[in-house]
């Protein structure tokens, strides 16, 4: 029940098989990042027991969304948020479900205590996946894909769900957005950035 707690179900498999979860490739998984807007200076503020409390209450919520997605939560980190679509499980378009999840999030955050702010970056291509080291295992996520991502979200405006130009190009017909103009991203230069508004 503890490994199915921390590990995606097939990597629950293959590392009570085999005592290993061996990285892969997969060549087109949609990387979603979300970040607090103000955390540090919120936590400077404020006891610790009551940030980790609203944190949590604030995690756990977007558990519940990103599931409801069809998104896997791969962890976090601090107050970033990571997942992925079309990682471990089938989607029709992992790229409008990572939209749709990152602007339900943005609207769960407003109404949880204390009111967060958030900013959501996507970006899409290949990812290396597994878990490296024997102890403490964390499934996790490496490659260009998931640099961009993060980069991205940095760039993101409070409340925007913001991707890479190509990325976008797999949702423009169903999601109304506007251009961020070309964007120094750092390690690929400028880039254009698109942010969605609404779906539909």
């Amino acid at each position: 029940e503890l490994l199915n707690a921390i590990l995606p179900a097939g990597a629950v498999s293959e590392l009570k098989a085999t005592d290993q979860v061996r990285p892969r490739r997969y060549e087109d998984v949609t990387v979603l990042f979300c970040d607090i807007v103000g955390f540090t200076k919120y936590c400077d503020q404020h006891p610790p027991e009551q940030v980790v409390a609203e944190l949590e209450d604030l995690v756990g919520r977007f558990e519940e969304i990103v599931a409801d997605h069809g998104l896997e939560k791969i962890k976090t980190v601090g107050d970033a948020f990571l997942a992925t679509a079309g990682l471990l499980q089938p989607l029709d378009d992992p790229v409008l479900a990572a939209v749709a999840c990152g602007l339900e999030m943005i609207s769960a955050a407003s109404r949880e205590a204390p009111h967060w702010q958030v900013r959501v970056g996507i970006n899409r291509g290949p990812v290396v996946a597994g878990i490296v080291g024997r102890r403490k295992f964390l499934y996790d996520l490496w490659g260009d894909t998931v640099n961009v991502a993060a980069r991205i979200t940095e760039h993101a405006s409070i409340g925007g769900v913001c991707m890479s130009g190509e990325t976008w190009l797999h949702v423009r017909h169903n999601c109304q957005g506007a251009s961020l103009g070309q964007t120094e991203i750092k390690g690929k230069g400028a880039m254009e950035l698109i942010e969605a508004r609404t779906i539909g």
